[in-house]
């Protein structure tokens, strides 16, 4: 899978969650006007269609569609407003996971291995971050090659969670004979 594949899925995923926080936001204040929320009701179903035929354009002007109507709710307890970028992160991350799981060849997966290699990763990135000798661009590299581990894990994808560990083994190792 290339980087603009990877980019792709962000986007549609941005427009998936945005639409459903919108929609659902939405759903509740029009309790006794069928017409505006069948109009509603469209706008994100035709944006939910637009993102999973990769229209990411047309997703998006469902988007603005729907926070138009949000923002006449501005100011209302529940309004859903504009979450920071770390939080719009995750709750984006969520709905990616979902669909490069949909992109990656189906298997069976394996609950106690996940857990072994998460605990190990989580180990041998304290581990060379305490040796002695260890600069700041191998800890940053420890902490990366363990967050890409991660990653892999929570994709399902666990020969790559494998190859990370892999890597950050041979960081500690370097480390550990450099300290000898």
């Amino acid at each position: 899978m290339e980087l603009a594949d990877l980019y792709e899925i962000w986007l549609r995923a941005e427009a998936l969650q945005q639409i459903d926080l919108l929609a659902g936001f939405l759903a509740t204040r029009y309790p006794d006007d069928p017409d505006i929320r069948r109009e509603l009701a469209g706008y994100a179903g035709s944006g939910r269609a637009a993102a999973a035929a990769g229209s990411v354009g047309e997703a998006f002007d469902r988007v603005r569609d729907l926070r138009d109507h949000a923002d006449d709710w501005t100011g209302h307890p529940h309004h859903p407003g504009e979450p920071g970028a770390a939080e719009h992160d995750a709750r984006v991350w969520d709905y990616a996971k979902d669909l490069l799981r949909a992109e990656l060849a189906p298997g069976e997966p394996d609950v106690p291995e996940a857990g072994f290699l998460l605990s190990m990763l989580r180990y041998k990135q304290r581990e060379v971050c305490a040796l002695p000798g260890v600069d700041a661009s191998a800890r940053a590299d420890a902490h990366y090659l363990a967050g890409r581990g991660a990653m892999a894990v929570e994709l399902g994808h666990l020969p790559a969670a494998r190859q990370e560990l892999e890597r950050l083994r041979g960081l500690a190792r370097r480390f550990a004979a450099a300290d000898a």
